[in-house]
């Protein structure tokens, strides 16, 4: 009697495959080890994550969760459909999460302040050289913050910049081919928020004073000051979908944002312009790159329902939960046009950050 044949996994039709699929629970591990069967299964798998990110539409937060297992996972949660699109193992606990840009996570190696660029739906990893900030590493991993890469690196064969602000005083940014980071030593106080728009990084410090940072020389940059003073305790820089520069103050002490766009001037003189409607557009707020959105469009500019509201601001903000015990983070929207805002998701851990899913 003849032994049956070993089945030929790798034969199996693509449709069956995708509706396997559709059964798994959207987990890094799940899709990993499906992948690694062979080549026709991790090509069902990118498949699989091609259409969760070319249907999703808005900014995804990113909510650190607690297993009855004791694990930690990161679940890339949408406010909007209340669901969790796609999660992660934590990762190695030395690594310390700084931000995200195009996609991509930033974490630092708190032991040798490496620089690690992470793209959480397909495991790739860049990685960069230790930043060195003379010989004083003492906190330097709770002092970065504000990453900001020019580009996606995939999308330019790896070439991109990353800027970051390394200290209330300083920023360094890492151009791809070079060796070492770079430190940029201009006179700013309390560096707020970056941000990257048509080739040049946008730096607004405490004051309320808006440089411009043209890096593109090798070994050789530019900072020029744009915008006098206009102080505010909180501010976010955001490229609007029209490629406007916009400056959104959270107002102290209660909900509420001012908004303003940049008039340029040839001069150190350009202005802030107060916006009263953002329109089709949506903000989203955080620690990290905010972005805008159209709410009748996506990423991609396809003309679609995102499911956001237009004229709306997304952010999250803390809440004190009382002395001795951890304060907790909600998700809000505020309607730009009648001043009023609304709980989308009350959370007792403190979310990282919003993220943009890119095509793989």
């Amino acid at each position: 009697m003849a032994l049956p044949s070993k089945p030929d996994w790798g034969a199996l039709n693509i449709d069956l495959l995708e509706s396997i699929l559709d059964y798994l629970l959207p987990t890094e591990e799940y899709l990993t080890t499906f992948s690694q069967v062979c080549i026709g299964w991790r090509y069902a798998v990118r498949e699989k994550l091609q259409h969760l990110l070319s249907i999703q539409r808005i900014s995804l937060l990113i909510l650190p969760r607690l297993y009855d297992n004791g694990k930690k996972r990161y679940c890339f949660y949408d406010v909007m459909k209340k669901k969790n699109l796609f999660s992660v193992q934590s990762w190695p606990r030395e690594w310390i999460y700084r931000g995200s840009s195009h996609g991509w996570l930033i974490l630092l190696d708190s032991n040798c302040y490496q620089v690690i660029l992470r793209k959480p739906f397909c495991r790739r990893e860049i990685r960069l050289p230790p930043i060195k900030e003379g010989e004083n590493y003492r906190h330097l991993g709770e002092r970065i913050s504000r990453c900001v890469l020019s580009v996606d690196p995939d999308s330019s064969k790896n070439e991109f910049v990353l800027m970051m602000k390394i200290s209330s005083f300083n920023i360094a940014f890492f151009k791809s081919g070079n060796k070492d980071w770079a430190y940029i030593e201009e006179q700013m106080c309390a560096v707020n928020d970056i941000v990257y728009i048509n080739g040049l990084f946008y730096v607004l410090d405490g004051f309320g004073v808006l440089y411009s940072c043209d890096v593109n020389s090798d070994g050789v940059w530019e900072v020029r000051k744009i915008t006098s003073p206009k102080f505010a305790p909180l501010s976010y820089l955001v490229e609007s979908p029209e490629g406007d520069l916009l400056r959104v103050i959270k107002q102290y002490g209660k909900p509420g944002f001012e908004i303003y766009k940049l008039v340029w001037s040839s001069s150190e003189n350009s202005r802030w312009e107060k916006v009263m409607s953002l329109g089709d557009v949506a903000l989203f707020l955080g620690d990290g790159e905010s972005v805008s959105v159209k709410a009748s469009s996506d990423f991609l500019g396809r003309q679609t329902d995102s499911g956001c509201q237009p004229n709306s601001i997304y952010y999250y903000e803390s809440k004190a939960s009382g002395v001795w015990t951890q304060s907790y983070y909600s998700t809000y929207v505020f309607n730009v046009n009648d001043g009023t805002w609304t709980l989308l998701h009350p959370y007792h851990l403190p979310p990282l950050d919003w993220i943009s899913p890119k095509p793989l």
